[in-house]
């Protein structure tokens, strides 16, 4: 009752083997291209989502950082020309002030 089963190995060389199986490397389907998330768009959209999460001061990761690092790029007077009128206001009112508490001491000190 035994059966006998034949094996047969077929041996090619370097040149048929290259031949007949092929070696290269190849996918099925074709690959899907990672599309790149990094945009502004989110950024801002991350950035009012948490908004209110962000801590206010610190070196980094504060509205404080952002600050500092967007004024790298930027270029503005500290004093510009719709701040300059409000403080020659301001100025000239505590001159104002200044007078009549001066005027005051004077009237106080001379009854």
């Amino acid at each position: 009752m035994a059966n006998n089963i034949e094996i047969k190995k077929t041996v090619f060389n370097t040149t048929d083997f290259n031949r007949v199986i092929n070696t290269s490397f190849e996918t099925f389907t074709q690959p899907i291209p990672e599309e790149d998330t990094d945009t502004s768009e989110e950024l801002f959209r991350l950035y009012e989502k948490l908004y209110y999460v962000i801590d206010v001061q610190g070196e980094k990761n504060s509205h404080q950082y952002l600050v500092k690092k967007s004024s790298e790029l930027l270029t503005f007077d500290k004093v510009t020309e719709d701040i300059q009128p409000l403080l020659d206001e301001i100025a000239q009112l505590r001159e104002q002030l200044l007078s009549a508490n001066q005027q005051i001491i004077d009237l106080e000190t001379n009854v």
